[in-house]
């Protein structure tokens, strides 16, 4: 049950306000056998264990599984006794976890990076390593596999990562989630999961961004007797990281005080990952972008968030167009910093949705929109390349999934945009002999070896355009295996071009209650605070997919210059290694089988290459 106090009287707090200054909240599992059957596993592993003694414990789990991990249910995945560890190549950020076991109820705990160092005297500085806690709250009943809504049941899901464990408290007798809100003067944490039959308060339901702030390192946090509490460690490697194995050890401590030191090992791999390139071409880029929610309007503001997006390898999104150069300027230069992309700008120009004769003509009751929409194109463009040269790719937004007969109307305003040099994208089915003339097809439903046919089909009729996909799942699963897969290998294989998921981020915080869709849950990847975003473990999973098809790419250029190399068993390991990438069971095969082997092969050719 979720307990409220100040100065220990206790407190009835209304669900809008309470003074989170003044307020501490104990969250409390309830255990069928209070623990007992867990606390049992745990102290039979305690033998030898760099814990042992300690009033917690700490194991490795697997940081992206598919495992719903939540606070009673033991790691059967746990390894109790070894160190945190993790691989890595330069320029990724690489995921790890532990989660703690409290043999009592322990208050201010935290753990604290170190420098990491290899025997050559190199070192991963503690500041490249960033840990968070995985925060378990309630979601809708097809929480972790599903984007549609299910409000007659409550799911214990973690999810949000988070510096500051308080952010976000949880009942779980009553299954309800709280947010707290920074008013500028005051605090208060607001009821986050109330449905559609609260109709007093619906109208207060969205929470406003500004409010919401959380620490900008992992503050000190609860521990419940008998319970399991996930950390995620996020470990960025640098371009240019030397080759070895970093060792050192994160110190745990309990008020103030060392229970611990957690020992950690990160090997280094010795090369750089390079920007993803597609399955049917090695030339040709691989994309990770989304529609944006209120980042849309919004992303101008807050560089954090930009720099958030990239770094989770989404160097592109569906943005609002430009139009005046000092826009452009403004725009493109912050996108640049923040490492996102301006190579290709989807949505930069003016919507070019519009119905029309063909050709158009001036009886068309849209033929006055049809000359604007044009005139305001070809503005938008010399604005671009006036700032970023003449070979800028913008692209234009057509009707969002229109009937083929509605695309047979677009034919003519998309022609426009072709004559002056511009390129259309737009959500659609699969209208195979009508979309001859898109530069950019987001097709429904996730990639399959069933759906491969349709994106190899648009790349034979117009090899430039580029074949991405959205829904089914929209953003919404948890799962973070699930969401790897679908987001990396699956898609890689599938000879898509990358993805365009709807949507990166709802404004609502609310599970339960989303208004204009209501047979649909809140459509998440990341959320959406003040000046930045919030990690969740299924973002983290993207990002991790990305990075798939980043070693995959790898693999590929190796295996390219093997089969140019004029030896013979190079030319072998090389033939081996593209045959495995293009025949390995990517929809079955474990993740971590998958990378693991890629980094084999990878550093079988990088020796046989005299790398």
């Amino acid at each position: 049950m979720l307990k409220w106090s100040v100065a220990g009287a206790a407190l009835c707090v209304s669900w809008t306000v309470a003074a989170a200054t003044a307020v501490t909240m104990d969250e409390r599992y309830a255990f069928p056998d209070g623990g007992a059957a867990n606390r049992a596993r745990v102290e039979a592993q305690a033998e030898g264990a760099y814990w042992k003694g300690a009033k917690l414990a700490a194991c490795r789990v697997e940081a992206l599984s598919g495992i719903r991990r939540t606070a009673d249910l033991f790691p059967e995945d746990g390894d109790f006794k070894g160190p945190l560890k993790a691989t890595v190549s330069g320029d990724e950020w690489e995921s790890a976890s532990v989660q703690l076991f409290a043999f009592e109820d322990l208050k201010d705990v935290l753990v604290t990076p170190a420098d990491l160092v290899s025997k050559e005297g190199n070192k991963l500085p503690a500041a490249e390593i960033d840990v968070k806690v995985v925060k378990v709250w309630y979601q809708q009943g097809t929480a972790w596999g599903s984007f549609f809504a299910d409000g007659l049941r409550r799911i214990a899901t973690p999810e949000l990562l988070l510096h500051d464990d308080s952010l976000v408290v949880v009942d779980h007798v009553a299954h309800e989630n709280y947010l707290r809100c920074d008013y500028g003067s005051s605090s208060a944490y607001r009821w986050v999961s109330f449905d559609a039959t609260d109709v007093a308060h619906t109208h207060e339901g969205q929470v406003d961004l500004k409010w919401i702030h959380d620490a900008e390192t992992l503050s000190p946090f609860a521990l419940q007797k008998h319970a399991f509490k996930q950390l995620m460690f996020t470990i960025h490697a640098p371009k240019g990281l030397p080759a070895g194995l970093y060792r050192g050890a994160f110190a745990v401590t309990v008020g103030g005080r060392k229970a611990f030191d957690l020992p950690v090992e990160v090997r280094a791999l010795g090369f750089d990952l390079p920007q993803p390139a597609t399955f049917r071409d090695l030339n040709r880029r691989f994309f990770g972008a989304a529609y944006m929610g209120k980042l849309h309007f919004t992303v101008q503001d807050h560089p954090k968030m930009l720099k958030n997006i990239a770094r989770h390898n989404m160097k592109n999104f569906l943005m609002n167009p430009f139009f005046t150069p000092g826009d452009v300027e403004h725009h493109c230069k912050m996108y640049q910093e923040a490492g996102c992309d301006t190579d290709y700008l989807f949505g930069a120009l003016p919507y070019c949705g519009i119905r029309t004769s063909y050709p158009a003509q001036e009886t068309d009751a849209s033929y006055v929109n049809f000359l604007n929409i044009r005139n305001s194109i070809s503005n938008t463009l010399d604005a671009i390349r006036a700032v970023l040269g003449k070979d800028a790719k913008a692209y234009s937004y057509g009707i969002d999934e229109g009937s083929a007969w509605t695309v047979r109307c677009e034919r003519d305003t998309w022609k426009n945009v072709h004559r002056l040099g511009g390129n259309v994208c737009v959500a659609t089915r699969y209208h195979p002999f009508l979309l001859f003339n898109l530069d950019l097809a987001i097709l429904p439903r996730q990639p399959r070896q069933m759906r491969r046919f349709q994106a190899d089909t648009l790349h034979e009729g117009n090899p430039d355009a580029l074949v991405m996909w959205y829904a089914d799942p929209h953003s919404g699963p948890e799962n973070p295996d699930y969401t790897r897969r679908i987001y990396g290998w699956q898609t890689w294989r599938c000879n898509y071009d990358g993805f365009m998921q709807y949507i990166l981020f709802r404004d609502n915080w609310n599970d339960f209650w989303v208004p204009n869709e209501g047979a649909l849950r809140g459509l998440m990847l990341a959320y959406p605070a003040a000046d930045d975003l919030l990690d969740t473990i299924e973002w983290e999973g993207l990002r991790e997919g990305v990075d798939d098809v980043r070693y995959c790419t790898y693999l590929r250029q190796l295996v390219a210059e093997g089969r140019k190399s004029g030896d013979a068993e190079t030319d072998y390991a090389a033939r081996a290694a593209a045959t495995w990438l293009s025949q390995v069971d990517c929809e079955r095969s474990s993740l971590a089988y998958l990378r693991a082997e890629t980094i084999a092969r990878i550093n079988k050719l990088r020796k046989l290459l005299g790398k």
